[in-house]
């Protein structure tokens, strides 16, 4: 048995990739706020292979204690592997140094920094002593490598995330069974995030009007095409072999 946990489950790009993951006869467990009707639909086709955890990921003991409620749901010793994924995150505040709402920055770094890191150590502390495979995949953004105005807070929380993949990949070399770590870009994908981009003040980020075209001129990915790539590539034997990845490099 395959088993997944999917952060940010209930909508987009975690919608999409735990329907890829129950395609595929994988075991999911979906954490978020609330489980919605996508969600719920998704456990009505896939009753005994999808289980939700409802959680605030912007409370750390909420990021860690889901992981761990989410494992007490699997059946640990059947799983040949056991796969987190860190899809959840935030682009707000669109804003520029000089102009933070101060508890928008506070939840940014919570959801897309700690949250991460909590669940990546509850995952890793909880199956250390599994014979299971295990891997972590970050769901990161090609914002962590290049800056743009407006969206600094985005962009280092993103860069965080980055550099956090790599020093526990780093950390994992020499375990006796060793977990892989990913960081990755999906690429720009069709989902709310867009739209939250796509309604920002120009002043404050400049680039709306390219982000605007991506829309009007059908560039974004869908989220099942960009789900479809993700977990063709975490379930690959080239997962793990490079900290951060690009999928459009692959």
């Amino acid at each position: 048995m395959h088993a997944f946990i999917v952060t940010g489950a209930s909508r987009g790009l975690g919608y999409a990739i735990c329907e890829a993951l129950l395609d595929d006869g994988g075991f999911v467990v979906g954490i978020a706020r609330h489980a919605g009707p996508a969600l719920e639909g998704l456990a009505a086709r896939h009753p005994e292979r999808l289980l939700a955890v409802n959680a605030d990921l912007s409370d750390a003991a909420q990021a860690s204690a889901s992981v761990h409620t989410a494992l007490q749901q699997l059946p640990l010793p059947e799983c040949a592997t056991i796969t987190l994924i860190n899809n959840a995150g935030v682009v707000t505040p669109i804003a520029q140094a000089g102009h933070y709402p101060a508890d928008e920055v506070v939840k940014a770094v919570a959801i897309n920094v700690t949250a991460p890191l909590l669940a990546t150590d509850a995952l890793l502390s909880a199956t250390e002593r599994l014979p299971a495979r295990r891997r972590v995949l970050n769901i990161s953004s090609g914002a962590a490598a290049k800056a743009y105005p407006g969206w600094s807070v985005y962009c280092a929380t993103k860069a965080s995330l980055d550099h956090f993949s790599r020093s526990v990949a780093v950390e994992q070399e020499g375990q006796a069974n060793p977990a892989r770590v990913v960081a990755l870009y999906p690429g720009v994908v069709d989902t709310d995030m867009q739209g939250s981009i796509r309604g920002s003040d120009e002043g404050q980020f400049p680039q709306k009007a390219r982000f605007d075209a991506l829309k009007t001129d059908g560039a974004l990915s869908s989220p099942a095409d960009a789900a479809r790539k993700i977990v063709d590539y975490l379930v690959s034997p080239a997962f793990g072999r490079q900290a951060v990845v690009d999928i459009r490099e692959l």
